[in-house]
């Protein structure tokens, strides 16, 4: 982004300004920034409620209603804090508007909604829109969609230091209610899916209320285990990965070691079975997008290592359904849930199985209908 891409306008809204940013659920190609390939994702109903209002000085006071914390600071001192833990979300897009020349001035914000239980990247993507989007419309600059996803993208990965997806910051600024978000990680580019699911097949997640934070280290550390495995690939297979011969990495024609191999097989099957969903989807072809949820639902289980008894579990019980025609594991923010493709007619005999969960788990899990909601939208002013 340069200069000239911000333009400084009047502003059109006075403070109070409250947005309401959604939450993303990605669905295949949570890996997809280190094979080049796509992103199925659309968002849902958690969201992060942020409230802007007049600063009673001149400094930015930040409170955040989950935890009670509070935070401030001077609009002409950003310098990152590790103390300011979330603060330093907001900060990253001050500075970066800063970077682009627009004139900022002291607010107040509260933020408050179910997204503040994750942490990390999820929470930084909805701060950094939810700000973004309110002062864009608090100060009256003009940015595209596309450009404040970017300036965003940024705040998150070089300001914070967030493994943030460019996709699930583009799905909460352009999403659409009722449509998937089909993104290619090589061009950058997305197209939207309209959703398939029906009577005849319909796409349930399940949340299986382990800690929101339970399985965080483990996917981070699995982010460092994709990027190191895709590095050692390219090193022996420098041309674009676009059209990569996957056959050559199962039956070992391509000498890697066994534990790259077999990362960089389960990222690339992941990469295959998110560029069929869009003649999947059009088509309504319910068991062939059940098969390829089943396909790299395992390998992220077995190869990529990403699992806990209770996803298990979950996985197990809905593959024993009749009537299922696929099942895998979704991120859903910072957390993973469980998915599931079946009739609907048929959710009566997995709601079953889910009072035996508790008896095992000892906590209740939660099916419902996973349905493509809005993006980012300014709903008070």
């Amino acid at each position: 982004m340069t200069d000239s891409d911000i333009v400084n306008v009047a502003p059109h809204k006075t403070l109070p300004i409250t947005v309401r940013v959604p939450g993303v659920t990605t669905i295949l190609g949570e890996f997809a920034y280190q094979s080049h390939g796509k992103v199925l994702c659309c968002t849902n109903t958690q969201e992060l409620i942020v409230s802007l209002s007049e600063s009673p000085d001149n400094q930015v006071h930040v409170f955040n209603s989950f935890t009670g914390d509070r935070k401030k600071f001077s609009i002409t001192s950003l310098k990152f804090r590790k103390e300011d833990k979330w603060a330093n979300y907001v900060k990253g897009i001050l500075q970066q508007l800063s970077d682009n020349n627009v004139k900022l001035k002291p607010f107040n914000v509260e933020f408050s909604g179910s997204l503040l239980k994750n942490d990390g990247a999820t929470l930084c993507a909805a701060v950094s829109v939810g700000i973004s989007t309110a002062l864009k419309a608090y100060l009256g600059f003009e940015i595209s969609d596309r450009e404040l996803a970017f300036l965003c993208y940024r705040s998150c990965t070089f300001y914070c230091g967030e493994i943030t997806k460019f996709s699930t910051v583009l799905a909460m600024l352009c999403a659409e209610e009722g449509r998937y978000i089909l993104f290619d990680m090589d061009s950058l580019t997305h197209v939207m899916l309209d959703d398939p699911f029906d009577d005849n097949g319909s796409l349930i997640i399940v949340d299986c209320r382990i800690p929101p934070m339970a399985m965080r280290e483990e996917i981070l550390y699995k982010y460092s285990q994709v990027y190191y495995s895709f590095e050692r690939l390219k090193r022996i297979y420098p041309r674009s990965l676009k059209d990569f011969p996957i056959g050559d990495l199962i039956d070992r024609t391509i000498p890697l070691d066994d534990e790259a191999r077999k990362i960089c097989i389960a990222v690339l099957e992941d990469r295959i079975a998110a560029s069929n969903m869009q003649k999947y989807f059009s088509l309504k072809a319910f068991l062939h997008i059940g098969k390829s949820l089943t396909k790299v639902g395992k390998l992220i289980r077995d190869d990529l290592e990403i699992t806990c008894p209770e996803i298990d579990w979950l996985i197990k019980r809905a593959l024993e359904v009749p009537s299922c025609m696929g099942a895998s594991l979704v991120f859903n923010g910072d957390n993973v849930y469980a998915v599931l493709l079946g009739a609907k007619g048929d959710a009566p005999l997995y709601e079953a199985k889910l009072e035996e969960y508790e008896r095992i788990f000892g906590f209740k899990a939660k099916a419902t209908t996973l349905k493509p909601r809005g993006k980012c939208e300014i709903i008070s002013s």
